[in-house]
Formats: structure tokens, C-alpha cells, sequence
């Protein structure tokens, strides 16, 4: 098969969950014979070295790790799309309708439509088959995190009006309701809906956007081929506790940095992994937060390739968003290394952890609670190999791919 993978961004500059999950599905599929490409938008990058193309768009094609990418991005506009209230892009559309007509693909798999939207229809109204993979709530909500700007969670949009009530009074409802038509119209393009977890299906079928009955389950694996001969057994005194991720407001950082600081126990440790992007401010509030607390310790950014280097001294993972996450990259490569993890109790996080069973969760946003977990710990850290010898691991990298082609081949045929 001819697969084109369309994602919001990608590596070498951007490299969270979403991206990985594209990488490791591009190179599985290549290994099993396929023909794979990667499109994506040039998102704060450079492009000095990319084409200009008659679309008014900049063109640039390379290869990442045997990948091959194809990367656009606007001549003309801002360059800050971190946030994108629009679907449908004619630029977009007419350069992805080029690249189907010249490119012969059998099949568009897009598994971000942030920046990339108009690509949906553009295979579809190339005589493309689509499947969409949805990893959050971008479809339905414009924020893509059902989180409102006073940090509370929405329930869904209710044809928009909640929207524009809480989150952008500066939108009419014209607008809104634009929005709304050409997501569903986005959707009615996709022959197959995917998600990798239960809970953002109940919760779209629930907002009465899309129902169940339209999505497939498809689990995210893990490339099992990085991990070299590894134990979390025998630790000693002190319990380390440990963040992997980006150091943003809706990932709860400053939860868990609250709740660590409420503990007395000094027998326990933080290291926290990861950039921060554009929420700088966000970094320097935390890094000044905590730097009155020795057991705390911020180690900057990290590479997926050496995740096993960061993961090595950890006894447990904390995951504290503040928002629906569905299958947290983090989660399932701190299972796949036999740890056990301490997460929020609110979407895909608590399918994946059982409280007392592969690890702990906690009342999502609530530092005191946190805080009473991460003293069980420090006060009976022999739990940690109860909850070890619990866990349930991912699946392989191989069979997400295997069960993937398998919707491909239903499809096509």
C-alpha cells in the first residue's frame, strides 16, 4: 500500500505523543512493506532552505530516521499557529489535492487535524480513503483540551454556545457555527474514526458530536526494541518520584510541585524532565516555587532515544493534567519499562491506571490529594513492587500496526 500520514507536526523539532505515535507507526509500516510518507506543517521552524510554491505556500521535503516528510507551511502567515480556530485552509487544500494526484497513495491517515485539516477533504475529494485517529477533542472543542480559560473542564460544546460563552466572546456565531458545519463535514469525509482510548469516545458520543458506534478502539503500542535489559527492583532509602513531559499549565506541573512541597517525608525525590515550549513564564513561576525545597529538581529537556538514561533512577511516574488526556505517552512507556505510576483520576489516565492496583490515582487538580498519595509512598514504599508486579504492558509496536494495516485492508477492500 501508498500511505500517506498527516499529523499537526513533526520531528526533529517537535517530538510529544502524537508525533511519536506517527513515527513509530511510519517505520513499522515501512518494515512491513509499505510505501509510507509523512505530511505536516512547518510549525516554528525554519524554512529558509524550503521552496516556494505557486499556492503561497513553502514546500520542503527531507527525511527523518528513513522517513520520508513532506513539511508545508504559509509564505505569508504568523508564524505562531499554536492555536487555530478554523478548519478549512484553500491553500492547504489545493497543495494536498497536487500531492494525491501525482502521489497515487491508496490510503490518507491523518492523526492531527490541527493546521492540516483541509487535507482530510482533499483525499476525499481525491478518491482517497481516510481514517482519522482522534487524540483529543480539537474536532469539538477549538481549545483541543475541554479546558476553559478559568481552568474547569467542559462537558461539551452544546452546539457551540458554550464555546462562545466561556471561551471566545469575541467570536460570533456565524463563525462558531462554521466551525461546527465543516467539522462535521471533515467527519462525513472519514471512513474510519479511530481512538486510543474508551473514554474520549464516551465523551464525544455523550456531547453528541460523534457516536460510539463510528470509532474503532486502537490501542497505542511500544517499541520494545529500545529497551535493553532494565530493572526498578531493590531500590534503596530514598523513593524517587519522577515528571516526563512538557512543562505546560494543562499538565498539572504546578499541581504536582505544590503537592510535593505540602509532604514532610524527607525520604522521597522529584525529578522533573522536559521543556516548556512557549510557557515560559509558566517554567520560571515553578522553577522559583521550588527552589526553597532541596528534594525538588528540574533537569531540563530530554530525547525520547534516551528516555531509558532518565527513566533508570525512577521508582514512580507522576502524571498530574488538568485535562482529559487520553493515552498519555508517558504512561505507556513508564509501563513498558515495569514502573508504576501516580496519575490524575480524569480521562484515558484512569483507564490505564487501576488505583491500588498498576500504580495510584488522585482527584484531578487537587494537590492535597496528591500529597497524601506521595506520603503512602515515602511511608510504604514496598507497595511500589506490589503495584509492579501488577502491571499490565502495553502492547507491542508491531501489533498497533498489525491491527492497523488490518483497518486498512477492510477499507480498501
Amino acid at each position: 500500500m501508498r500511505i500517506l500520514l498527516g499529523v499537526h507536526q513533526f520531528f526533529p523539532n517537535h517530538y510529544t505523543g502524537t508525533e511519536r505515535y506517527v513515527l513509530n507507526l511510519a517505520k513499522q509500516l515501512q518494515r512491513m512493506g509499505h510505501f509510507v510518507r509523512v505530511l505536516t506543517y512547518a510549525f516554528r521552524e525554519d524554512h529558509d532552505s524550503q521552496e516556494e510554491h505557486s499556492s503561497g505556500l513553502l514546500f520542503r521535503e527531507y527525511s527523518y530516521e528513513g522517513v520520508p516528510v513532506i513539511s508545508l507551511k504559509h509564505r505569508q502567515q504568523p508564524d505562531d499557529l499554536t492555536f487555530v480556530f478554523d478548519f478549512m485552509d484553500m491553500d492547504i487544500y489545493g497543495k494536498v489535492r497536487e500531492l494525491f494526484e501525482i502521489g497515487d497513495y491508496d490510503l490518507y491517515h491523518c492523526a492531527h487535524p490541527l493546521r492540516i485539516a483541509s487535507s482530510i477533504k482533499a483525499a476525499r475529494d481525491s478518491g482517497v480513503k481516510v481514517v482519522l485517529m482522534v487524540t483529543d477533542y480539537f474536532m469539538m472543542c477549538p481549545m483541543g483540551i475541554m479546558l476553559r480559560p478559568d481552568n474547569s473542564l467542559c462537558d461539551g460544546p452544546d452546539g457551540g454556545q458554550k464555546c462562545l460563552k466561556y471561551c471566545f466572546p469575541q467570536v460570533d456565531d456565524a463563525r462558531m457555527q462554521r466551525r461546527i458545519a465543516d467539522a462535521n463535514m471533515l467527519l462525513d469525509c472519514c471512513d474510519y474514526l479511530l481512538s486510543p482510548s474508551q473514554f474520549l469516545i464516551t465523551l464525544f458520543d455523550r456531547a453528541g458530536f460523534i457516536p460510539a458506534d463510528r470509532f474503532i478502539l486502537s490501542r497505542h503500542g511500544f517499541d520494545y526494541t529500545r529497551k535493553r535489559n532494565y530493572s526498578t527492583n531493590g531500590r534503596q532509602e530514598i523513593v524517587r518520584f519522577g515528571y516526563i513531559g512538557t512543562i505546560q499549565y494543562h499538565k498539572g506541573v504546578h499541581i504536582m510541585v505544590e503537592a510535593f512541597k505540602k509532604s514532610q517525608y524527607r525520604n522521597i525525590r522529584l525529578e522533573v524532565w522536559g521543556g516548556c515550549f512557549h510557557e515560559i513564564d509558566y517554567r520560571n513561576n515553578l522553577l522559583k516555587s521550588s527552589e526553597d525545597d532541596s528534594r525538588i529538581e528540574f533537569k531540563g529537556a530530554y530525547g525520547f532515544n534516551n528516555i531509558e538514561a532518565v527513566l533508570e533512577p525512577i521508582d514512580m511516574v507522576i502524571v498530574p493534567s488538568v485535562w482529559y488526556e487520553n493515552a498519555p505517552l508517558t504512561i505507556t512507556t513508564s509501563l513498558a519499562y515495569g514502573i508504576p505510576v501516580l496519575t490524575s483520576d480524569i480521562g484515558g489516565m484512569s483507564e490505564m491506571i487501576v488505583d491500588g492496583e498498576n500504580g495510584l490515582t488522585f482527584r484531578a487538580g487537587d494537590p492535597d490529594d496528591l500529597a497524601k498519595k506521595i506520603d503512602l509512598i515515602a511511608a510504604h514504599p514496598e507497595r511500589l513492587n506490589d503495584f509492579k508486579r501488577n502491571i499490565r504492558y502495553p502492547i507491542r509496536v508491531e501489533e498497533e500496526a498489525f491491527n492497523t494495516e488490518l483497518i486498512y485492508r477492510e477499507l480498501l477492500s
